[in-house]
């Protein structure tokens, strides 16, 4: 075929590039970036042979109660896209679809219907929560689609045959490693009152109920769990049973109203051991709630945060694309993004490859989702929030690399990331 002819010398550059690891964000790379029309919806070639073009689909959360982390990853995966189109001689255009599930899981089956029957699209972002990845699943399965989410953290997705959904995130079970760690091996404390309030839903459960389990198993001190039932107000029994000493660690895994609560509770009492509370409670609402009660308090998140120092150039990218900062999960998604342009460069070089030598590619010579996957699989990036591989058995993330913020002056402050047990 034509378009599989051997490179050019634009098309070395380009493969030489994506081989070497540039459509990750790191050092002077970024710099060439420019803004490109990527709506999956616009035609017309840009320099790519005869026009051709992939997308990648971001299921996301546009308008429920996750869309600001929808909205965020969507911009992530704008930025990737932006930068693989910027680079010269690359052998296809990537563009942007984007579906809104409203953070319904029924909707979501829909919109994962709907990436499945589109033949152009290779691989997926997202979905954004533990309900709507779930219920995505099976339609995306049946289609072997690419998918990523980088912020559904449950813990037990289950197994599907064709093992193309991968989390891209640490689950809660994972993130509570980093939680116990800073929280008793740091502190010198010595007792965990774990306070699991069913108001933040299967994911409070897992997050507590991982803390409980884990703190036996990695340090010299005892975990004491509680759990009470969702609408509690009065926390005041539970928090002096859990806390005999001003110097005990607690770990809150609830919603941001319960959060606050405790804070107030704590703050009354003058509690002096450290407390921290799941990441799903950080934001404006913990914030408010607490009011001065909330300093001191600190979360183990699995995103990273646009002061950090790694995210610098990706930082000053995205104000110059959205004239903002990005925003907590836009830099997951970006990292993502970069995988799947990178793996898609790679079998592209590799098509490049047998055409030069005389072997007929199959159907158009443009990667295909199977393959895809299975590169997915096999890779291993280092993005601008962690470094990312996944396991063989369940496709999940290797590793458990996260972030620590503390609440200083009623306001959020990104401490770096989490610090790993010495041992």
């Amino acid at each position: 075929m034509d378009d599989l002819r051997p490179a050019d010398p634009a098309r070395r550059r380009f493969l030489l590039l994506a081989a070497g690891g540039a459509l990750a964000l790191g050092g002077g790379a970024f710099a060439a970036l420019r803004s490109t029309g990527d709506e999956a919806e616009g035609s017309g070639g840009d320099g790519a042979s005869g026009g051709r073009r992939l997308i990648i689909g971001v299921h996301a959360d546009l308008t429920g109660p996750l869309s600001a982390a929808g909205r965020a990853q969507e911009r992530g995966v704008r930025l990737a896209v932006d930068r693989f189109n910027s680079l010269d001689g690359r052998p296809f255009r990537l563009a942007v679809k984007v579906l809104d599930d409203q953070g319904d899981p029924i909707r979501s089956v829909r919109v994962a219907e709907e990436f499945a029957h589109d033949p152009e699209v290779v691989a997926v972002i997202g979905p954004t929560s533990d309900e709507a990845a779930g219920a995505a699943l099976s339609a995306y399965d049946e289609a072997v689609m690419p998918v990523l989410t980088v912020s559904a953290l449950h813990t037990t997705f289950p197994r599907r045959a064709d093992a193309s959904f991968f989390q891209a995130v640490p689950s809660y079970a994972s993130l509570a490693v980093p939680v116990v760690n800073r929280l008793l091996l740091r502190s010198g404390a010595d007792r965990l009152g774990v306070l699991i309030d069913r108001s933040g839903g299967q994911a409070a459960h897992q997050s507590g109920y991982s803390a409980s389990r884990l703190t036996p198993r990695l340090t010299a001190g005892t975990a004491h769990p509680r759990v009470v039932p969702a609408g509690t107000t009065a926390f005041g029994p539970v928090v002096t049973d859990l806390l005999p000493h001003r110097s005990d660690a607690l770990f809150y895994a609830g919603d941001a109203a319960g959060a606050a609560r405790v804070a107030r509770i704590l703050a009354d009492r003058s509690h002096a051991g450290p407390r921290m509370a799941q990441h799903t409670v950080m934001g404006p609402e913990f914030l408010e709630l607490a009011g001065a009660a909330a300093d001191g308090w600190e979360f183990v998140a699995p995103f990273t945060d646009a002061t950090a120092p790694a995210a610098a150039t990706f930082t000053a990218a995205h104000r110059k694309r959205f004239g903002a900062a990005p925003a907590a999960w836009s830099a997951e998604a970006y990292d993502v993004a970069g995988l799947v342009a990178r793996e898609l460069a790679t079998l592209a070089e590799a098509a490049v490859r047998e055409a030069s030598a005389g072997v007929t590619p199959s159907g158009d010579g443009l990667p295909d989702r199977s393959a895809l996957t299975a590169a997915i699989a096999a890779a291993r990036y280092e993005g601008v929030s962690r470094s990312y591989a996944f396991d063989d058995e369940r496709r999940q993330l290797v590793g458990r690399d996260a972030h620590l913020y503390r609440v200083e002056d009623r306001s959020l402050r990104y401490l770096g990331p989490a610090p790993e047990p010495k041992s």
